[in-house]
């Protein structure tokens, strides 16, 4: 049997709630909402209880056309008929609201997915919630750590993509931190980071993977870095191994620039300056030839 409900509480669509008013403050929308529920029995005693008041919680939910939203939960708080009942009043609660919760559990999921799946910065998606980073990156740990674990997330790959990553500057008391990360170069999804660059780092991941995954790698996507060749050599003997293609260009892009430094020493003695000819087109001679203008051809002849 299907229960009827308002426009408005249809499109709210938050289980056990419907949508009492809507106002708009400074930029923002303030939705109220109570429960469905119309009785309530004694958690001590089993008595049927009666209303005692209602108290407002303010909690952020999904934004809606653009704006953060903050739901205002009019709670209703019973009190228990019985006078010997150890029990005296308590507040209604939600499975989708946890008891002093900032974000409801559906905005919660939706902040994880953002940052996981989408790759929005914390910080991004803090603003659009209208909530603290602190706030979104609980959210974060807390849905996608059950996600980072299963070992499901690693299946139907077929071609593995390996890079380093510096994810900490240099400063007075410790060097460079580098990571390595795995990709699926066919999905673009990151599948892990794990701390160091070396051969050695790349060979115990793989290794920790199954037998079964391991040969479903055909091909193996690198940057120059020798420990890596050898890391996969060793590990994935059967895999076809590749430069990736930004690496590509970049080293393109190097021996572009080696020789144009080498053409500059040869022909005027120093390094390139001002008004040098060669100097002056270095950034055209790394644009493609679809991008050249009629202009930036005859700089180049």
């Amino acid at each position: 049997m299907q229960v009827e409900v308002s426009a408005a509480t249809a499109m709210l669509g938050l289980d056990g709630f419907v949508l009492l008013a809507v106002s708009q403050q400074e930029g923002e929308l303030e939705q109220a909402v109570e429960t469905t529920t119309v009785e309530e029995f004694c958690r001590g005693c089993g008595v049927q209880a009666r209303l005692h008041d209602r108290r407002p919680t303010y909690v952020r939910d999904l934004p809606a056309g653009g704006r953060p939203v903050t739901l205002v939960w009019v709670k209703r708080v019973w009190r228990c008929r019985e006078p010997r009942c150890p029990v005296v009043t308590w507040s209604e609660i939600s499975p989708v609201i946890r008891p002093r919760a900032s974000l409801t559990e559906r905005a919660r999921v939706e902040a994880c997915r953002r940052v996981g799946q989408d790759g929005h910065s914390v910080a991004q998606v803090a603003a659009e919630f209208a909530v603290a980073w602190g706030t979104v990156m609980a959210a974060v740990v807390e849905y996608g750590t059950p996600l980072v674990n299963d070992p499901d997330r690693l299946g139907g790959v077929e071609a593995l993509g390996v890079d380093e990553t510096a994810f900490l500057a240099a400063n007075a008391k410790q060097h460079t931190q580098f990571v390595t990360g795995m990709v699926d170069v066919t999905a673009s999804r990151l599948l892990d980071v794990v701390q160091g660059r070396s051969g050695t780092v790349l060979c115990q991941w793989i290794g920790a993977q199954p037998q079964p995954w391991r040969d479903g790698i055909t091909v193996a996507a690198l940057d120059p870095f020798r420990g890596y060749a050898t890391a996969l050599r060793t590990s994935l003997p059967h895999a076809t191994r590749v430069l990736d293609a930004f690496h590509v260009t970049r080293l393109g892009f190097a021996a572009v620039d080696d020789v144009r430094r080498r053409v500059q020493q040869q022909d005027l003695g120093h390094r390139g300056r001002k008004g040098d000819p060669v100097y002056s087109i270095r950034r055209v001679l790394r644009r493609g030839h679809e991008h050249l203008t009629d202009t930036a051809w005859d700089r180049l002849l």
